[in-house]
């Protein structure tokens, strides 16, 4: 008997949401030596299973591709597994943040650092309490990458007084009468000589790569904040313990020292796609600014047209994090030379975080991101965090953006500040429900469906990686990045999405996690 068209995995006689352009539902699937092999109805895909195929009974159960978060960042997430967790919620002000950090004191040598993670706007301490509970450790509290609060201890041990100047991009609030440092700081975490361990930090990130398959992550995009990082990936993918796909996106910045890394990148004849199934080049990522409410230009019009010009024409795709309209004005001006400079149509340059807030100029930002072909990449996430808004100011602008003819990928852009950020289905909750913390609307008429909000995740975050092809839907040829869900987004209440569990996650037609 012939056997080789035997699959090695069948799932039958489920609800197979496909992705596909049709938005086919199917009832199997067969996957073989790492791929998809046959996609239809259970009675034909049964003519797959030979002696040692391992079938796989759905009943009923839904199943969609590998989902693909196409913006965070792994090792700050993993620093997060490592950090005290001063989140508000659970604890429930700024009196309990200090207990926390006064139990920590006690498990703690002297001398040695205490890092905290809370999250986006929450109250923190200010230095003083720190330093009541914490007069010989130095200590800081991280609301996001962005911004943090330290003690005096640790202003010391990174040696910043009244006379330290601000790094490029970043802030050091000082008093108006002393001028002395009131401990917040805003993109100055590299001044703070944190100690880190290699081995510590490889084992955290190891944890942080189950979490994402746990939640149905079978492909990464991620911006890689050190070579430790790079090493770790490489290190994991030559002993075979890489348990997911990963594609890099180096970021460009400027050190407080003036040095750049890796500024020479765009040099080194690496292009977009260079790498295997496994661990893959991606691109570079520019910063006009950081933060939000503290827009701090890093970089001058002049030189982001150089540098973006530069990596257009070494064959780099191109992530911008760019936030409001000067800032995005910025980004499309440097796209725009580059593009004329050398035309190339098929570049997926991206702006990140355009559509997060919104004005008439913005709308108008669109239409020449349209244009030049520019990929927006907004959080669904963090309309759950219901930020401050100015009066009639939009957020989050999927409906906009769909209807436009974008196609927005779904990311969790996390670095531990927002931890149910990194489930997918949570943020497809959020696209779908528009509803913050509170339970109030977040500008609801720019909510999608159901089926608009896993595309998100799934076809959409692989077209902004050049790997539509391969991954984001269902279709025979493709990776076997499969997951089998608790119960059928499209069919259980909106609210309850964000409760949907991934009992199984299939990458290149193994098992890489089963919920026990």
């Amino acid at each position: 008997m012939d056997h080789e068209n035997d699959a090695d995995i069948v799932l039958l006689d489920g609800r197979i949401i496909t992705v596909d352009s049709d938005d086919t539902i199917a009832e199997a699937v067969a996957l073989k030596d790492g791929r998809i092999i046959q996609v239809g109805n259970s009675h034909d895909v049964k003519h797959r299973i030979g002696d040692k195929t391992r079938v796989i009974q759905l009943q009923g159960k839904a199943v969609l591709p590998g989902f693909i978060d196409a913006h965070t960042h792994i090792e700050g997430i993993a620093d997060y597994h490592l950090h005290l967790d001063v989140h508000i919620p659970p604890l429930k002000g700024v009196d309990e943040i200090l207990e926390e950090v006064k139990r920590k004191v006690q498990d703690t040598p002297k001398g040695d650092w205490i890092v905290g993670q809370g999250g986006f706007g929450q109250p923190m301490p200010s230095k003083e309490g720190l330093d009541t509970v914490a007069p010989e450790h130095p200590v800081v509290l991280r609301r996001s990458a962005h911004n943090y609060v330290v003690n005096s201890k640790a202003l010391e041990m990174a040696n910043i007084t009244k006379d330290t100047s601000d790094p490029p991009g970043g802030k050091i609030e000082k008093t108006s009468e002393t001028r002395e440092p009131t401990g917040l700081l805003t993109e100055c975490y590299s001044l703070l000589p944190i100690p880190r361990n290699y081995e510590t930090r490889k084992k955290a990130i190891k944890t942080v790569l189950q979490e994402f398959i746990q939640n149905g992550v079978t492909s990464i995009y991620d911006l890689p904040a050190t070579t430790d990082g790079i090493r770790i990936y490489q290190e994991l993918l030559d002993s075979n313990e890489l348990p997911l796909r990963l594609r890099l996106q180096y970021t460009i910045t400027q050190a407080p020292d003036g040095s750049t890394f890796p500024d020479c990148f765009p040099k080194l004849g690496l292009l977009t796609n260079f790498g295997n199934d496994r661990l893959t080049i991606g691109g570079v990522k520019l910063f006009v600014y950081g933060v939000p409410d503290n827009p701090i230009l890093n970089i001058t019009q002049e030189e982001l047209n150089r540098k973006v010009i530069e990596a257009h024409n070494a064959g780099l795709q191109i992530w911008i994090h760019a936030i409001g309209d000067k800032f995005t004005a910025m980004a499309l001006e440097a796209y725009e030379r580059a593009l004329k400079e050398t035309p190339k149509k098929d570049h997926r340059h991206r702006i990140e975080h355009i559509g997060n807030r919104a004005s008439t100029s913005t709308l108008e930002h669109l239409n020449k991101m349209k244009k030049l072909g520019i990929i927006p990449v907004p959080t669904s996430a963090w309309i759950y965090l219901g930020l401050q808004m100015e009066r009639k100011e939009k957020r989050f602008l999927y409906r906009t953006l769909l209807d436009r003819g974008f196609v927005p990928p779904g990311n969790s852009d996390s670095l531990g500040a927002m931890p149910e950020s990194i489930n997918p289905l949570f943020s497809i909750w959020c696209a779908v429900a528009r509803k913050t913390r509170r339970g109030e609307p977040n500008c609801p008429e720019e909510s999608i469906n159901v089926k608009e909000a896993i595309r998100l995740y799934t076809i959409n975050a692989a077209y902004s990686g050049f790997e539509e092809n391969v991954k984001g839907s269902i279709a025979k040829g493709k990776y076997a990045d499969l997951i089998i869900l608790s119960d059928d987004p499209l069919t259980v209440p909106i609210d309850e999405i964000k409760n949907i569990k991934v009992e199984t996650t299939i990458i290149n037609g193994k098992t890489a996690y089963q919920k026990q």
